[in-house]
């Protein structure tokens, strides 16, 4: 099986065996409702210690802090979110897979040997209410981000070619996620250094300002997890008992701000209107955030659909492909 996958400090995504998955990044031990009507689509993990909840579920019965580090990677919530994943796309009980992963481009120098240890090998674990899953990872490979978008374009799911003028064009791709806009600029298949970086600007300077709003006019929401006013940003409202709150007014001004702060950074780093690209594709959730403003700048940005599985499915693509190429080598 081949797996391309992407946790973000937001959410996680991944593409793998005809499957897709994406559930916010978060997990803490489980908590039972005493009754609950709706259906239940909990993702909860055994281990030998006890359950956690893992995704969506977990932001909304659980706590704890959200992970905004790059060590994030060394943790054991990073694993559970990796096997609620690999849960999620198949429940054989005994699998072999090959990943595809990312990371921002500021860490892949310094962590990739860490990441790729951790995921690396069998990993065992029970996702409640079936038989104990062992997966063994036999292959990982780890690119910087925003690479999976131009992968994702550059191959098919069968991992063929479909794209090939991207082997010869100036590609750029602005990838905006909760915690790191990445800058990547390709060219010739291979990306260029000196044009390619990582900010430490994104989607949850929104968060911050709008927790900051409801410490001081609405307190009552002050409880709320970072995930669920990300959710409330991006709806563009929330509601203080029965009043409807208007965000607009917090939340405008702060995307204005950060939009023309991911216009300026790039035109610093690709020059004037980016004009030597002939095309920048757009990608991560903040692309349903900013997309419009990156288009208004640059005319040669397209922002690809359902922008926040653009790496997970081009990572997808780059493993099945990956491992195509090794079989002809045979």
């Amino acid at each position: 099986m081949y797996l391309g996958i992407d946790i973000g400090f937001y959410q996680l995504k991944a593409i793998g065996n005809g499957r897709g998955a994406c559930f916010p990044s978060h997990a803490v031990r489980a908590r039972r409702s005493l009754e609950s009507l709706g259906a239940d689509e909990a993702i909860i993990l055994e281990y030998d210690d006890g359950k956690y909840m893992v995704g969506r579920e977990a932001v909304r019965k659980g706590n704890g802090a959200r992970k905004e580090t790059p060590d994030w990677i060394e943790s054991r919530e990073y694993l559970m979110l990796f096997h609620a994943a690999l849960s999620e796309i198949t429940e054989a009980t005994q699998a072999n897979m090959s990943v595809v992963t990312g990371l921002p481009i500021s860490d892949v120098a310094r962590d990739k040997a860490t990441l790729k240890g951790r995921l690396m090998g069998v990993h065992v674990f029970t996702r409640e209410g079936r038989h104990r899953q062992r997966i063994t990872v036999d292959a990982v490979r780890i690119v910087p981000q925003g690479w999976g978008a131009v992968l994702s374009q550059l191959f098919d799911e069968r991992g063929s070619v479909v794209r090939e003028e991207f082997a010869r064009q100036k590609v750029g791709v602005l990838d905006i996620g909760g915690h790191n806009v990445q800058y990547l600029s390709v060219e010739g298949l291979s990306d260029l250094p000196m044009e390619s970086h990582s900010t430490e600007h994104g989607a949850w300077d929104v968060v911050r300002d709008v927790r900051t709003f409801f410490n001081a006019e609405h307190p009552g929401l002050a409880h709320l997890s970072d995930h669920q006013i990300m959710d409330a940003a991006i709806a563009g409202e929330v509601y203080d008992g029965q009043a409807r709150i208007d965000l607009a007014p917090v939340v405008k001004p702060i995307m204005r701000d950060i939009g023309e702060e991911i216009v300026d950074t790039a035109g610093q780093y690709w020059g004037v209107g980016a004009a030597t690209f002939r095309s920048i594709l757009v990608c991560g959730g903040g692309a349903y955030l900013w997309g419009e403003h990156i288009q208004r700048a640059f005319p040669q940005a397209t922002v690809l659909n359902s922008p926040e599985y653009a790496n997970a499915q081009g990572y997808h693509n780059f493993a099945v492909y990956l491992a195509q190429k090794e079989q002809r080598r045979g």
